[in-house]
């Protein structure tokens, strides 16, 4: 099922997944700041997907409103899922490929509240409170805990 973002300029825009592994690299070492979205001066995980958006397509796909931490406990809606299907493409995959976003979920009843970007097979890179954007291996504690993968609209396999 693809989101709404894969009609219209993202259309027109290709780019292969070692673009996408490149732009998102681009960021490690950047500090985190909740609710930000700015390479080198501070990115929270939606940032980060945010920031690598605009590297692709050269505009923010939309700006979030404004939310607290604890945003998916008050809401117990799966708020970002439904936002990554509109502005991703959604893919059925058990294994999510390098270029891929992966949505989590801390609690097997939460919603779905973090986000990364797939570097390597079995790597990713995300923006977690206190450490910035770094890159760790995808888990077993990592996979139990996937909630959605997608890709960039345009992503070339």
């Amino acid at each position: 099922m693809s989101g709404q973002a894969g009609f219209g300029l993202h259309a027109l825009v290709r780019h292969d997944r070692a673009q996408v592994v490149a732009c998102a690299n681009a960021w490690l070492g950047t500090p985190y700041h909740h609710q930000a979205s700015r390479r080198g001066a501070g990115t929270d995980c939606l940032g980060l997907v945010r920031g690598v958006y605009r590297d692709l397509y050269g505009r923010e796909a939309a700006k979030p409103p404004p939310y607290t931490r604890d945003w998916a406990e008050a809401l117990g809606k799966e708020t970002l899922l439904k936002a990554a299907a509109v502005h991703l493409q959604s893919v059925s995959r058990s294994m999510p490929l390098p270029g891929d976003v992966v949505a989590f979920r801390w609690r097997p009843d939460a919603p779905a509240k973090h986000l990364g970007i797939m570097t390597e097979p079995h790597r990713f890179v995300h923006a977690l409170e206190g450490v910035g954007v770094c890159t760790v291996t995808l888990m077993p504690w990592w996979r139990r805990r996937l909630a959605g993968v997608f890709q960039f609209p345009g992503t070339l396999d």
